[in-house]
């Protein structure tokens, strides 16, 4: 019996253990854009932040917001520009799967720093050229890439690459004010 305890008990410490390092978060980059973002989803919907900035599965040091959503979900432009590049024909995703088999969407804006849409579905890609108007439908989420499970992986970066301060951390337009988002919130996007 105190056999059984035991490993219980050093079972229970264990999942503990990885749960608190998975919910916690890194350093990430100071930058702070001044620039106000909306949610990158249809106004009246909530969704919950999955891994936020610093995030210890896929984000160690990098600004980036995971929005849980299912595969087909509506995404908005969070902020309005240029469309740089785009991918949507990949459908291939999941932990085994190369991030670049991911479907994406880069729009630059006015300041030159580039929104960054990920995980998109296959042929989920609705913007592939031109303007861009910030609350713009412009594609669907999906779950293409390196991914768990449907989500839309946002950030935006001054340079394209994974460096810490490439990143740009963002606050947006909630149904309760303006702020930074967190790990494992549900955010609705006002009306």
């Amino acid at each position: 019996m105190k056999a059984v305890v035991l490993i219980c008990s050093l079972l229970l410490v264990s999942i503990l253990s990885i749960i608190i390092y998975f919910t916690s978060e890194t350093t990430v980059t100071k930058q702070l854009d001044s620039h106000i973002y909306s949610l990158p989803y249809k106004p009246g919907s909530s969704h919950k932040i999955v891994q936020g900035y610093g995030g210890r599965f896929s984000h160690t040091e990098k600004a980036a917001l995971d929005f849980e959503m299912p595969e087909g979900t509506p995404i908005y432009a969070a902020r309005g520009g240029k469309l740089k590049s785009y991918k949507d024909n990949s459908d291939e995703g999941g932990i085994f799967t190369s991030e670049t088999k991911s479907n994406y969407i880069l729009i630059q804006h006015s300041d030159g720093s580039i929104g960054c849409y990920y995980h998109l579905k296959k042929n989920g890609v609705l913007t592939k050229s031109g303007n861009v108007r910030q609350g713009q439908l412009i594609g669907y989420s999906g779950k293409t890439g390196f991914a768990l499970q449907p989500h839309l992986h946002f950030a935006v970066k001054k340079i394209l690459n994974y460096k810490k301060d490439s990143y740009v951390r963002t606050k947006f337009n909630t149904s309760k004010g303006i702020m930074l988002l967190r790990n494992g919130v549900i955010y609705k996007n006002p009306e």
